[in-house]
């Protein structure tokens, strides 16, 4: 009986001992990761918003879709271009998924960059 006390009574000094840390640490780790909390990142637009401004462009989608498979991208024209060029960098990795090794966007915005002057 008499070990089992002093188990019993040990048992509580170390519970409260842990319990006084916990609750010291508590607010210095809430203040910890408050601090360095990072500011949620906005949403990115959807593939539909993405693709709606080109596809106002009479024959812009297929244009687009024939040079990327053909590798020609001579063949979009200046109102494509223009619409392609005003997309939201965010719609671009959206809207060439298809192809991340050889990103097909960046020689048809270097095309476009050529066929029209953006203001």
């Amino acid at each position: 009986i008499h070990i089992k006390y002093k188990l019993n009574k040990s048992f509580q000094i170390l519970i409260k001992m842990w319990t006084n840390k916990f609750f010291f640490l508590l607010p210095l780790v809430c203040i910890a990761v408050f601090a360095t909390a990072q500011p949620l990142p906005s949403p990115q637009p959807s593939q539909i918003d993405c693709w709606s401004s080109i596809e106002v462009i009479p024959d812009c989608v297929p244009e687009i879709f024939r040079s990327i498979t053909n590798g020609q991208f001579g063949d979009v024209g200046p109102s494509c271009c223009h619409a392609f060029l005003g997309l939201d960098a965010d719609c671009i990795p959206q809207m060439f998924i298809f192809a991340p090794l050889i990103p097909p966007s960046r020689r048809l915005r270097d095309h476009c960059s050529k066929t029209i002057i953006v203001p």
